[in-house]
C-alpha cells in the first residue's frame, strides 16, 4: 500500500458525511447508508483502484474541513450569533489560506424552477433544553410575488430543509419529527420512516414543502418549525418556484441536449476499436431497443454524460419516473444520472426511425453502420418449452420418490434389451420390477434391524 493511501484513508477520518457523499457522487459511486457505510466505500475505492483524482479530493476537503475549524474556533460565535448566516472565510484572515464560503448551498431540483428567495438559508437553532424544538420564522411577500402566485397556479411558495455543512451541496433531508405550521395551519409532509426508534430521520427523498394554502398574501406570514434535536444541524430557506412538469423537462432535452451524431458515432468507433492486450478484435455491438426501464421500444433514448456504455432508456419513461420518486440513478450502469448530464443519442433516434417496429435488437458495425439482429425465435421458443418440461419433471420425481437407477447392460448389442431397474418408493415401501414392459409388484418384507435399505442385484 503507497504512501499517499495511507495518508488519504487517515484524512478521510475527519470528512463528515457530506463530504463522503460528494466524494462517491463524483466517483459515481451509492451515496446511501450510514457514515461508516460510506467510509468503507471509499476506502475500497482508494485501495483498489487508488485514482489521482480520488486522493487529490480526499486531500482538498480535508484542506477545507481544517479551514473550516480553524475559522469556528477564531470567531467563537455567540448563540444569538448563530441566527444569522455563517459569513464567508476572508483571504485576509491568517488562519485560512484560502477563501473558503460556509453557507450550505442547496441542490437543484429540475422539477422546481427558483424565480425568487423569500426567505434565505437560515439555520435551526435549538431554543430549549431537551430533543423537541420549535422555531419560527416571519416573512413577507411582495407585490410581484403575490401577483405570480395569483396569476400562475404552477407558481407555488415552498419550504426547504437541508443539513448546514460548509462544504457542497446539500441535499433535502428533513430532521427527525418534523412538522411544519403557517399561521397555525399545518402543512402536508410526505415522509415516511425507515424505523420507529428515536431520532430516526425520515427517508429520502424528501421534497420542498408547500406553504401556499395556507399563505396571507398581503399580510406578514408566521412560519413554524417543530423538529427534533438530535445532534445534527439543519437550515432552512423559502423559495418561490414554478412547479416544472416532465414533459416540459423532455421539451427541454429535445431542444437542448441531443448529441451530434458525428460524435455517437465516434463512440461506437472506440467502443468497436480493438483491445491490444485482447486477440479477439470486436466486429459488432449489439444494442437493444427496448428501454430496461419501461420493457417496451424506446422513443426517445438517451444515457447519462458520465455512462460508458452504448445502451440508452427512454427518457419520457425516466423522467416520469424521477418525478413520482426522485433517484436519478442510470438503470443500465447505476450511475448518478441527474437531469443536467442527460443527453439524446441522435445516430439511435434515426435508427429507432428507420428499422421495423418488429425489430427489438440491431447491431453496429466497425464502419458506425447498424444492422438488425436476427434471431430464431422459434427454436429459443422450442429450447425453452423443453427446458420447462425437463424442469417440471425432476421437481415430480424428487417430490414423490427417490430413484435409484441400477441399470446393468453388456457390451453385447444382444443383451442391451436385458437392462433392468430398480426403482425404490420410499412413501409406501414397495419395489416396482420393470423388465421388458412387464411391471411386477411385491411388497418390501419388514427388517428386524432398520437401517439403510440395500439393493441387491436381480
Amino acid at each position: 500500500m503507497s504512501t499517499d493511501v495511507l495518508e488519504a484513508t487517515v484524512m478521510l477520518e475527519a470528512l463528515r458525511v457530506t463530504e463522503l457523499r460528494l466524494l462517491l457522487s463524483q466517483m459515481g459511486k451509492s451515496k446511501s447508508g450510514l457514515k461508516k457505510d460510506l467510509m468503507k466505500r471509499v476506502v475500497d475505492l482508494l485501495h483498489n483502484e487508488c485514482n489521482p483524482e480520488l486522493l487529490s479530493a480526499v486531500r482538498e476537503l480535508h484542506k477545507l474541513r481544517q479551514v473550516s475549524k480553524d475559522a469556528r474556533r477564531s470567531s467563537k460565535p455567540s448563540p444569538v450569533e448563530i441566527i444569522s448566516m455563517p459569513a464567508c472565510v476572508s483571504p485576509e484572515n491568517p488562519l485560512s489560506p484560502i477563501s473558503v464560503c460556509t453557507e450550505p448551498q442547496m441542490i437543484k431540483l429540475p422539477f422546481y424552477q427558483t424565480l425568487d428567495t423569500i426567505l434565505p438559508p437560515t439555520p435551526l437553532v435549538p431554543m430549549y433544553e431537551g430533543a423537541m424544538q420549535n422555531s419560527d420564522f416571519m416573512f413577507h411577500l411582495s407585490v410581484s410575488q403575490q401577483a405570480q402566485i395569483q396569476n400562475n397556479a404552477s407558481v407555488e411558495c415552498v419550504f426547504r430543509i437541508c443539513y448546514s455543512e460548509s462544504i457542497g451541496v446539500e441535499e433535502d433531508q428533513y430532521p427527525p419529527n418534523i412538522s411544519v405550521l403557517v399561521n397555525h395551519a399545518n402543512c402536508l409532509i410526505e415522509c415516511t420512516y425507515s424505523s420507529n426508534k428515536l431520532g430516526t430521520e425520515p427517508s429520502r427523498p424528501c421534497r420542498p414543502i408547500d406553504l401556499t394554502p395556507n399563505l396571507y398574501l398581503t399580510f406578514t406570514n408566521r412560519l413554524s418549525v417543530l423538529w427534533g434535536n438530535f445532534g445534527k444541524s439543519y437550515t432552512v430557506a423559502v423559495y418561490l418556484v414554478r412547479l416544472v412538469s416532465s414533459q416540459d423537462l423532455l421539451d427541454q432535452l429535445r431542444r437542448t441536449a441531443v448529441e451530434q451524431q458525428e460524435l455517437c458515432r465516434r463512440r461506437v468507433s472506440e467502443k468497436l476499436r480493438s483491445d491490444p492486450e485482447n486477440e479477439i478484435s470486436t466486429t459488432g455491438l449489439q444494442v437493444s431497443l427496448i428501454c430496461p426501464l419501461a420493457k417496451m421500444r424506446m422513443s426517445v433514448p438517451c444515457r447519462a454524460r458520465g455512462c460508458a456504455h452504448l445502451q440508452c432508456f427512454d427518457a419520457s419513461f425516466y423522467l416520469q419516473m424521477n418525478e413520482r420518486k426522485p433517484r436519478w440513478t442510470c438503470p443500465v450502469c447505476h450511475r448518478y444520472a441527474p437531469f443536467d448530464e442527460l443527453l439524446i443519442d441522435s445516430l439511435l433516434c434515426d435508427v429507432l426511425e428507420s428499422c421495423g417496429e418488429d425489430e427489438e435488437e440491431i447491431e453496429y458495425l466497425s464502419d458506425s453502420s447498424w444492422r438488425a439482429a436476427r434471431h430464431d425465435k422459434s427454436d429459443k421458443n422450442k429450447e425453452r418449452v423443453q427446458h420447462q418440461q425437463i424442469k417440471h419433471q425432476v421437481n415430480c420425481n424428487l417430490m414423490g420418490s427417490v430413484i435409484v437407477d441400477l441399470t446393468q447392460s453388456s457390451s453385447d448389442d444382444e443383451d442391451f434389451h436385458k437392462e433392468e431397474t430398480v426403482s425404490t418408493h420410499l412413501e409406501d415401501k414397495s419395489v416396482h420390477f420393470r423388465k421388458c414392459g412387464i411391471v411386477k409388484t411385491t411388497k418390501a418384507k419388514k427388517s428386524k434391524n432398520p437401517g439403510p435399505k440395500q439393493l441387491t442385484k436381480l
